[in-house]
């Protein structure tokens, strides 16, 4: 069993490089064209370079973590009004059990309260899975941020006018417990990108923000970010090079026609796209066609949809 396990494992890692190569091949292949157009000697003009991945060099493409998602049970530490639409929640480990958070692009937690948002207390223990008294409800959150020396564990809960998520964040209290399974799906980048291009909503951002945040200081990219009004802007850390453009969430078709509009440079592009369906689109779209992006340098995640 252990071998027909190590055999697999090669040929993926085989399939993988296979495809790495190819890749590689690719854009060695598009630089020679650009040279050989660009020699002044042949008398044929150099073509136009856009800021497409025509003529950029990519790190390898995203690379999916293996995760080992379990229940863990935190303490909250902190409950805090971020913004009018926005509610902050913290929690340390409760016990030496913790969810295996990596510090990955999108990984997520869910988080377990009573079906119409209690709080749950203490489960019962049914095999190695926790079980309740009571119907229950999972939702799940972006990491927001997370410490390593700590184990603080941070997600950022966007309000709405009903939902078990919403309302648990109006009522959990400092010292209750934070009943979480995880984490899930996050991706490992392979390099460095000249351009980090972020767009989204209030749902999007903890994921975007966490990931900018921790961008090297010479770093340069934009984030664009739907919010219903200028109360409900955050002030982010990001490093010099990066800005944040606030879209009004209220008018249609906003952030596309501000992203679309924006002057971007030339080199390798990085798209992160979270956030309400239909805004994400025509950017997915956009994306595909107009940037020519690679596959496997992007990632995209509708987390809800406008009625």
């Amino acid at each position: 069993m252990g071998k027909n396990k190590e055999l697999k494992e090669l040929r993926q890692k085989i399939k993988k490089l296979s495809k790495d190569q190819k890749d590689l091949a690719q854009q060695l292949e598009q630089l020679q064209q650009v040279l050989a157009f660009s020699d002044t000697s042949s008398g044929v003009p150099a073509p136009s370079i856009t800021a497409s991945a025509w003529t950029a060099i990519y790190p390898p493409p995203l690379e999916r973590g293996k995760y080992s998602p379990r229940y863990a049970q935190y303490r909250v530490s902190n409950v805090q009004q971020l913004t009018p639409t926005v509610i902050r929640v913290a929690g340390v480990p409760a016990s030496e059990l913790k969810a295996d958070i990596q510090g990955l692009l999108g990984e997520y937690i869910y988080v377990i309260t009573g079906k119409s948002g209690e709080v749950l207390p203490e489960p019962r223990t049914e095999g190695k899975k926790p079980a309740w008294d009571q119907p229950i409800s999972s939702t799940k959150y972006t990491v927001r941020q997370h410490n390593t020396e700590t184990g603080e564990l941070e997600i950022n809960i966007v309000l709405h006018e009903r939902g078990a998520g919403t309302t648990w964040a109006r009522n959990v209290a400092v010292g209750d417990i934070m009943h979480v399974v995880g984490a899930k799906s996050g991706y490992r980048t392979g390099g460095a990108y000249d351009f980090y291009l972020m767009a989204g909503d209030e749902t999007g951002l903890p994921g975007m923000a966490r990931w900018a945040e921790g961008l090297p200081k010479d770093a340069r990219g934009a984030l664009f970010i739907e919010v219903p009004g200028t109360a409900s802007r955050q002030n982010l850390k990001l490093p010099p090079g990066v800005e944040v453009i606030w879209v009004d969430s209220l008018q249609v078709g906003a952030l596309a026609t501000a992203v679309q509009g924006y002057p971007l440079p030339q080199g390798s592009i990085f798209a992160w796209l979270a956030g309400e369906s239909t805004s994400l689109q025509p950017l997915r779209s956009w994306v595909r066609k107009e940037l020519k992006m690679p596959k496997g340098h992007g990632y995209s995640k509708g987390y809800w949809k406008r009625k």
